[in-house]
């Protein structure tokens, strides 16, 4: 058994010198194999300074994807690059998305348990698009939002874009994954079902909830469920800021992290057979 440290929208940009500093501590205290994490770790211009300080400060294993923040004061497809090259130049700090999956115990093959993902994006497929005047800071703040006209079509046609890519990673990387495991954890920034869409204490609002889901993903995921019974599927997400923790089907849970800005937090322990 290997046990995980998992965190989700840290939002380290937010934290002072001093918090960040016990932040790492608390982590570093606590007896684990590596450390999963489900996005938003800062903004753009510090995002890699960040992970420099996971890979010099707790020198384990550390399995990421990016949220929304990650890419403010940027542009997705040049933090991507950056990220790539993160993890060519780490012995710890892994990237997901360039990666089709990775075993849990031991480099090689085979084994139970292995961790995949990919950022995924919203994808307004859930909620009220037509009614909703919510607007995301993204849109101003990522290079590939500005570019669009600012409608709602063109937003939610270039998010769709972006969680399509996500779920196809995903999905390809599930079918390498199954051939060896039977324990997969899949990290995702954004939850994949409307029933885990908390965001910060609003249930369900059907204004909100457009950018704060995706649809694709959860389709994806539950037909991967039934294709693939006999292996259990552990999604980890974030970006909501509010607690969920349910079993979708059988095989499939989902569990959404809370988070506070300025105070990040270790979410919980992940067992892995």
């Amino acid at each position: 058994m290997k046990r995980f440290l998992w965190i989700t929208d840290i939002h380290l940009n937010f934290v002072d010198q001093t918090g960040a500093a016990h932040f790492f501590a608390e982590l570093a205290a606590v007896p684990a194999d590596g450390i999963l994490l489900s996005g938003d770790i800062a903004e753009a211009p510090d995002v890699g300074l960040y992970l420099a300080l996971f890979d010099k400060v707790l020198g384990r294993p550390t399995y990421f994807v990016l949220g929304n923040h990650d890419y403010y004061g940027s542009r997705i497809e040049n933090v991507r690059h950056q990220m790539k090259m993160v993890t060519n130049a780490s012995p710890f700090i892994r990237y997901l998305p360039t990666l089709p999956y990775v075993a849990l115990n031991g480099p090689g093959l085979s084994g139970t348990a292995c961790v995949l993902g990919h950022d995924g994006w919203y994808d307004a497929l859930y909620g009220d698009l037509n009614n909703s005047n919510f607007q995301m800071t993204d849109w101003h703040a990522i290079g590939e939002f500005r570019e669009v006209n600012g409608s709602k079509a063109t937003i939610a046609g270039l998010a769709r874009k972006l969680a399509h890519e996500g779920v196809t990673s995903v999905h390809n990387s599930i079918k390498a994954a199954v051939r060896y495991h039977k324990h997969i954890i899949i990290l995702t920034h954004y939850p994949p079902f409307l029933q885990s869409h908390i965001h910060e204490g609003r249930l369900g609002e059907q204004t909100v909830t457009p950018w704060f889901t995706s649809k694709m993903m959860g389709d994806m995921l539950l037909d991967a469920s039934k294709a693939f019974p006999n292996v259990k599927f552990v999604v980890l997400a974030g970006h909501t800021h509010g607690k969920y923790d349910g079993k979708i089907t059988n095989n499939l849970e989902v569990h959404v992290g809370a988070a506070d800005y300025g105070h990040p937090v270790l979410q919980g322990l992940i067992d892995v057979p």
